[in-house]
């Protein structure tokens, strides 16, 4: 863990370069989830000492050379998934890399030299790859040549390959189907076993009649590669519809349902399949993003007016939607429901009350505002005189008996814990602090607090059984907020043409509730990857860039040098990249953990971050398929070696 005071220091002193202090930084509720305020993607723990953070990073997990020549040629396409990286080059060369390590499975030259070729297509074994009229399909593995089968027409698109699996009895068949998009503005499937045995024998299997299985001609040309659910196959042609077809079964190259989005398709279709349930997306050019039921026949579950068009392709990571428009912004929304995706801004409860005499303009407005953003043991409380001619007299804020987890810390003599700086306490005249018998009601009672004027204080509020756990400004919600006011004379007077009689004292109240605004990131031209917690994109710069997948702050840039192509991986966690000579590099998220100390300041205490120790997984996560993951045991850390305090010093058993 030393090289992180080497290279690592350098990025965490960039994070830290954005915040002096732990105020706008969010933090770790109660369940572990992630803090919704802030500026920073920081997901934090909590130790018996202090709060730790950690900050995401990237750090190379390796670095692979694809067979190419670099004097003439360049990477023409780079197509992955789990397992494989596939780089191919303009000269017609694929080079087959393990995803995981970045040794390099195979290479092989395929179709003739400089003929145009299709982006590479894989399942769970094999990978096929259109060049010219051909397509020619490879072990993904080994790279042995499965067979080459000419079209019948110039490919329009990439081809799709679908795997299932038929139980009969106790045995279980494999059937590969492909799916071609053809020049021809057709579509056609063939049984990749059926190809296969051309390839080997030269000609048909006995008992089969052709080669292919079934054609669909949608007199439409097709530029995206079609997607596919469990029976049904989807494609959009270039002039905006949508058709849905029979994959299997004696209807198998039949419609099943139409789509018409009246505008062309600006990104490939995606289907992401949830429990029984198959969620089709797509984007079109009168800036919409649609999402409708494979399984039925075209129902329509959502669709989201968008400000510009979606351009990028759509990644889907759990039940969050990420798209990339046009107008370089990233938005995140819900799968199911199609809602955008709310960041919380804090907590924020105003008490307010307008008043004036029959007839009149309100003479009197009390409006006394109370809020609070991330962690409650750092942020503070912020309280706002907003009124008009009004002045408070005192601030409570009181926890309901339901809210049975909150309470405020007091001391020996039942005082309350709070931290005001002198210029606060002096500027609104701060009299006196209260804490109510059963430490759910805060009272600060004040002698000068004008309007216009604000005052903040941090509070020490508690889980009363389990005091570790740290509370978030979430834990806030319901709590009410009751301000005591009374008019300022003079000021009324003096703004007053008539003779207005003023009201008296009076209570005002209000309650906390949440304020949140829609998920989103600026300036993103392509979108990377996702991990648990980050949001990897490459924004206008053409920097690798993180951002919170929880609240979009953005936090740490990635030097990614020569590496300036991006690769779209919703898949995995793993951010991949490469340079136009064919270097591709595989970036794993490390985290940086932070310690929080607190350091005497002005009228107060202050808290910064320093770095601790960088932690990171040994494995990918994989999105799509998150059993695939290595169960990890749960291995306590070791305490730091005592170092040795003279040269006579022996080391322990």
């Amino acid at each position: 863990m030393t090289h992180l005071l080497r290279t690592n220091l350098l990025r965490t002193a960039v994070a830290l370069s954005l915040l002096t202090t732990v105020s706008s930084v969010p933090a770790m509720d109660e369940d572990n989830a992630a803090g919704d305020a802030g500026s920073l993607p920081l997901v934090g723990t909590t130790t018996e000492a202090k709060t730790v953070y950690t900050v995401p990073t990237l750090k190379v997990l390796w670095e692979a050379q694809a067979i190419i020549n670099t004097a003439r040629d360049k990477v023409s396409h780079i197509a992955l998934d789990e397992e494989v990286v596939f780089l191919q080059s303009s000269a017609g060369i694929v080079t087959a890399i393990n995803a995981e390590s970045g040794r390099q499975f195979w290479s092989a030259q395929v179709g003739q030299n400089d003929e145009v070729a299709m982006k590479a297509t894989t399942d769970s074994q094999m990978v096929a790859i259109v060049v010219g009229p051909v397509i020619h399909a490879f072990d993904k593995f080994s790279g042995q040549k499965l067979f080459s089968f000419r079209l019948p027409n110039l490919a329009s698109a990439s081809p799709l390959i679908t795997r299932r699996e038929v139980t009969t009895g106790s045995r279980v068949d494999v059937t590969r189907s492909i799916f071609v998009p053809l020049g021809d503005q057709s579509i056609v499937a063939y049984d990749a076993k059926t190809l296969q045995y051309i390839g080997s024998h030269g000609a048909l299997k006995p008992g089969v009649s052709r080669a292919l299985d079934w054609r669909f001609a949608g007199g439409e040309m097709i530029r995206f590669a079609p997607v596919a659910g469990e029976e049904r196959l989807a494609f959009a042609t270039e002039v905006g519809n949508i058709h849905v077809v029979d994959m299997t079964g004696s209807d198998k190259g039949k419609s099943r349902f139409q789509f018409l989005m009246n505008s062309r398709s600006t990104a490939p279709l995606v289907v992401a399949t949830r429990d029984d349930n198959e969620y089709l997306l797509a984007a079109c050019d009168n800036n919409r993003l649609f999402c409708i039921a494979l399984k039925t026949d075209g129902s329509m579950l959502w669709t989201v007016p968008m400000g510009s068009a979606v351009t990028q392709p759509i990644t889907v990571v759990g039940n969050d939607v990420f798209v990339v428009s046009s107008d370089t912004e990233i938005a995140k929304f819900d799968l199911t429901t199609g809602r955008p995706s709310m960041v919380s801004q804090g907590a924020v409860a105003v008490a307010s009350q307008t008043e004036g005499g029959s007839g009149q303009s309100p003479a009197y407005g009390a409006s006394v505002q109370v809020s609070c953003q991330g962690l409650l043991g750092i942020q503070p409380f912020n309280v706002s005189n907003n009124s008009t001619g009004q002045m408070v007299n005192s601030v409570a804020i009181e926890f309901p008996l339901s809210m049975q987890q909150l309470a405020f810390v007091a001391d020996e003599v039942n005082m309350p814990i709070v931290r005001v700086s002198e210029s606060q306490r002096k500027a609104t005249g701060l009299k006196a602090l209260k804490l109510s018998e059963d430490r759910r009601t805060l009272t600060m009672e004040f002698s000068d607090f004008n309007p216009g004027e604000k005052f903040e204080f941090n509070a020490d509020i508690q889980h009363p059984e389990i005091p570790a756990w740290k509370l978030t400004h979430k834990s806030l919600i319901g709590a009410k907020v009751k301000a005591s006011v009374s008019p300022v004379r003079a000021s009324v007077v003096a703004s007053s043409a008539t003779r207005v009689e003023p009201f008296p004292p009076r209570n005002v109240i209000g309650r906390f509730a949440d304020v949140s605004r829609p998920w989103k990131v600026t300036g993103a031209k392509s979108l990377v990857a996702i991990s648990e917690n980050a949001v990897y994109f490459v924004d206008l710069n053409d920097r690798v860039v993180s951002a919170s997948r929880d609240f979009a702050g953005i936090a740490v840039v990635t030097p990614t040098r020569e590496y300036t192509i991006p690769i779209n991986n919703g898949l995995t966690d793993r951010v991949y990249l490469s340079t136009e000579s064919g270097r591709v590099a595989c970036f794993t998220e490390s985290r940086i953990e932070l310690g929080t100390m607190p350091i005497p300041a002005l009228g107060g205490v202050t808290w910064v971050l320093y770095p601790m120790t960088e932690l990171s997984p040994d494995f990918a996560v994989y999105h799509q398929d998150p059993n695939r993951r290595p169960i990890m045991p749960d291995v306590p850390k070791k305490d730091p070696a005592i170092p040795a305090q003279d040269s006579d010093a022996t080391e322990m058993p």
